[in-house]
């Protein structure tokens, strides 16, 4: 089998052609790029992205950093797996704190604050490239996400702060509201679909052209998806 000879490490799952009919697979095999928001960054159908782009999705992945085996790592495993970040560092605070605390524990302990310190200051990196756009409206969805997911946090206060400044802004307002309605666009139609490419081909081409999204962002990206550049 394929997958014998290359020795593929990554989940492997068999499906019939008609389990497959709903995702729009022309091609075998199919490359989808999907980002740490659950976006599809790129289809088949798109060129395949560089190494820089796919470098550049892989700042956003964030993964615990590796425990040794025994029980009592479990409860700091549970807590990476859920992503429940102010619970890890009220559990490694008590944990760093506790009196005679066995010299291998603490050693672990340590290097997992230092991880998870790491972890902040990539986040608080991200909301300052996040800020400088130019698309805005992925810009607000992401800061979201990291005002929710890091409550608690400083970098938590500084993604609502950059919320607030987004709201403040009528250009970025703007910028805002035309990448909303791009994105209302791409969902309308299912691309994978010959009569709806070519729908969506004509809409993008009548958004790049509407006064009301003129000299953003998103009126930019309707134009080059729509000339095909």
């Amino acid at each position: 089998m394929f997958v014998n000879e290359k020795g593929a490490k990554y989940p492997i799952v068999a499906a019939s052609a008609g389990d497959l009919g709903g995702y729009g697979i022309k091609f075998y095999p199919s490359v989808y790029v999907i980002d740490a928001e659950g976006n599809v960054y790129s289809v088949p159908d798109d060129r395949m992205p560089s190494e820089s782009a796919i470098e550049e999705l892989l700042k956003s992945v964030t993964f615990g950093p590796k425990l040794p085996e025994g029980s009592q790592y479990n409860a700091l495993r549970s807590m990476w797996e859920k992503k429940d970040y102010d619970k890890i560092r009220d559990y490694l605070e008590k944990m760093l704190g506790a009196p005679n605390l066995d010299a291998e524990l603490k050693q672990v302990f340590e290097t997992q604050q230092q991880e998870l310190d790491k972890l902040v200051q990539r986040q608080v990196q991200k909301v300052e490239e996040l800020a400088k756009g130019p698309d805005y409206y992925a810009s607000a969805e992401k800061l979201e996400k990291i005002a929710k997911t890091w409550k608690g946090f400083e970098v938590s206060d500084k993604a609502e702060a950059q919320l607030a400044a987004f709201k403040d802004d009528a250009e970025i307002k703007k910028e805002m509201a035309a990448g909303e309605a791009l994105a209302k666009l791409f969902k309308k139609y299912d691309a994978s679909k010959l009569s709806q490419a070519k729908k969506l081909h004509e809409a993008l081409g009548k958004f790049a052209e509407t006064k009301k999204y003129e000299g953003t962002y998103a009126a930019e990206q309707a134009r080059k998806r729509f000339s095909g550049s």
